[in-house]
């Protein structure tokens, strides 16, 4: 497949300081206007690298997956191939028409229509006559925001503008698109057609798509970029980038405890295979997970629910004792609960303990939550991987 587009050897730098920054934009226009160009080598005070010689290449029919933290320089990168920023170091070569969606309003002036914006949008694409309008028309029915498409974008909900510029941007089927997470606004039904139409442009296009979404990064993309503080930690398949990016989740998830409500009323040890979880010590998938819970202070006979939860606090199951149909003997000091075996895809995770009243009307406490991690081999990202039992018939 042909080559779209090639990132080479890019270094972008910024400063931390307002005055700093203006002060050395208006150097920095000085040496180029006379020839000067070693003013990119170092850093100045102030000044980081927000990339640092990142390098890689995207083919016709690729959809790769940008991941990191917040900070790691995906956007920076993003706005780079997308010509928003210009590069200190290093060079972008793209091939064929782009299409990008960096930000929901971008490029919409709030006192314009909808259809005034896209208007203007596909002018500036060289659109003229038939092809404007029937540019326009594909827009608006795409994007399904009906009377409002002649309205004021000042008036539209974020929604509505995820919606027009994804239709704007998407429509005219670039050879490059690039998506930064707009996936995360609007509603199920148009995040299903844009999955959809991601699909469809992909077999002709090189999509680049960020998302802190580990599902729509696994559904969309077959190539996963790692990047960490401006680097390239890893180019390759997306289940071995989504395994790094999980892990890396995994010491930060061990740090967090959670939303609490009167904690002091329970306290939870969680085991595996009999033994106290160790901090900083993964689970080997399969292990069997249990709970020792301290009621001493809770009512006889209150509804406790065990939470199983993700990074993003998620819950991805629960064990209520409701469904156990429990008696609670006089004085009970400790519940312990088998929660059955670490059946969960390699990643960070967390457990935590809710209690209700009897009547499961008025909510007593919710604990600190206990962090652990899961380590195996990973098979795409689905969080709870039960094991079955399998033969041939």
């Amino acid at each position: 497949m042909e080559v779209l587009l090639e990132v080479q050897g890019l270094w972008k730098k910024y400063s931390r300081s307002l005055n700093a920054s203006v002060r050395y934009a208006a150097k920095d226009l000085l040496s180029n206007a006379t020839g000067r160009t070693d003013r990119n080598s170092d850093l100045r005070d102030s000044e980081f690298w927000a990339l640092r010689d990142v390098d890689f290449s995207l083919r016709r029919g690729e959809v790769i997956g940008v991941l990191g933290h917040n900070g790691a320089g995906k956007s920076t990168l993003l706005k780079c191939i997308a010509g928003k920023l210009r590069a200190d170091k290093g060079k972008v070569v793209r091939r064929g028409e782009l299409g990008h969606l960096l930000e929901m309003s971008a490029g919409f002036a709030p006192s314009m229509t909808g259809r005034d914006n896209v208007s203007v949008r596909g002018r500036l694409m060289g659109k003229r006559g038939k092809d404007l309008a029937q540019y326009i028309a594909q827009v608006e029915e795409f994007a399904e925001i009906d009377e409002f498409f002649d309205s004021p974008v000042q008036f539209y909900s974020s929604g509505m503008k995820s919606r027009l510029g994804f239709a704007a941007s998407s429509v005219i089927e670039p050879d490059i698109l690039i998506i930064d997470e707009v996936l995360a606004v609007g509603d199920l039904a148009f995040r299903m057609r844009c999955y959809e139409r991601i699909n469809e442009l992909s077999r002709n296009a090189a999509v680049i798509f960020v998302s802190h979404s580990i599902g729509q990064v696994a559904r969309l993309c077959d190539r996963g970029l790692y990047l960490e503080k401006g680097r390239v930690l890893f180019d390759g398949g997306v289940q071995q980038a989504l395994e790094l990016y999980q892990d890396k989740l995994g010491h930060q998830n061990e740090k967090k405890r959670g939303q609490v409500f009167n904690p002091e009323l329970v306290a939870l040890e969680l085991l595996v295979a009999g033994s106290p979880v160790v901090s900083g010590q993964p689970i080997q998938y399969g292990n069997p997970l249990s709970l020792n819970v301290d009621i001493s202070k809770l009512p006889a006979n209150a509804q406790v629910r065990v939470l199983l939860r993700d990074t993003a606090q998620s819950v991805l199951m629960d064990w209520n004792s409701v469904r156990a149909a429990l008696a609670w003997p006089d004085h009970a000091a400790i519940l312990h609960v088998e929660l059955g075996n670490a059946e969960l895809s390699p990643g960070a995770f967390s457990i935590a303990v809710q209690v209700m009243s009897p009547d499961g009307v008025d909510h007593l406490c919710l604990s600190e939550a206990v962090p652990f991690r899961v380590a195996g081999e990973y098979h795409y990202a689905v969080p709870v991987q039960r094991a079955a039992q399998w033969s041939f018939k």
